[in-house]
């Protein structure tokens, strides 16, 4: 399906070109739609195509050799896929799928250097990107080995909170990917924190009950 520049203004990367570059750019991407679920990228993979979310949530992990699997993170609209192996030419670092249905647009690997190329804008724009993905993955190390997995499961339950509840999306599989241990020990943790009334499960969500207790708990304390 052919792209609007209206469409994308909505990617952060392209959002500083000009009107009529906007529109040759548009002209050499695709719009897709990727059912939830649906892997877009493999772990491991070449790399042909560079993604841009315009709609959606999808998620990037890695599995170990063991099975053991590790979310690295969630991509909203205006994030960016596969962009690392689309400028050093190496395999793909990690999968990619759809959390929920989601709407991308995509482009060749080739020709997204060409857009480095041709338009600085997009090459600083990929350069600030890249810089708060290397803040990102740093504090994320710094999460993994000086942090507790109850101060970990704390931070992550009021991060995703919606309303009275986590949307019920997760599971305890899910969690314990994201915060990097295994579902056993965030089932033995959220038992811990209901036993103690700062959370409380109901119909497949989890509520936090004491929201200031919870707080402290993220803090370390």
């Amino acid at each position: 399906m052919p792209v609007s520049a209206e469409t994308l203004s909505q990617v952060p990367i392209f959002a500083r070109l000009g009107p009529r570059a906007r529109l040759e750019v548009a002209a050499f991407l695709r719009e897709q739609t990727i059912g939830r679920g649906e892997a877009v990228v493999w772990e491991g993979a070449p790399c042909e195509t560079v993604h841009f979310v315009v709609r959606g949530l999808l998620r990037v992990r890695r599995m170990s050799s063991e099975g053991r699997e590790q979310v690295l993170a969630l991509l909203g609209p205006g994030s960016c896929l596969n962009l690392v192996p689309a400028l050093d030419g190496g395999l793909s670092p990690a999968t990619v799928d759809a959390v929920v249905d989601s709407v991308l647009l995509a482009t060749s690997c080739a020709q997204f250097q060409l857009f480095l190329h041709d338009h600085q804008e997009i090459a600083q724009a990929v350069m600030m990107q890249l810089a708060g993905e290397v803040r990102r993955l740093g504090d994320m190390v710094e999460e993994l080995a000086l942090h507790t997995v109850r101060t970990r499961l704390a931070r992550f339950l009021l991060a995703n909170a919606e309303g009275k509840g986590l949307r019920p999306a997760w599971t305890q599989q899910e969690i314990a990917a994201s915060i990097g241990t295994v579902r056993e020990m965030v089932g033995r943790t959220l038992r811990a924190l209901g036993e103690e009334g700062l959370i409380r499960r109901e119909r497949g969500r989890i509520a936090i009950v004491k929201r200031e207790a919870m707080e402290r708990e993220a803090q370390g304390g």
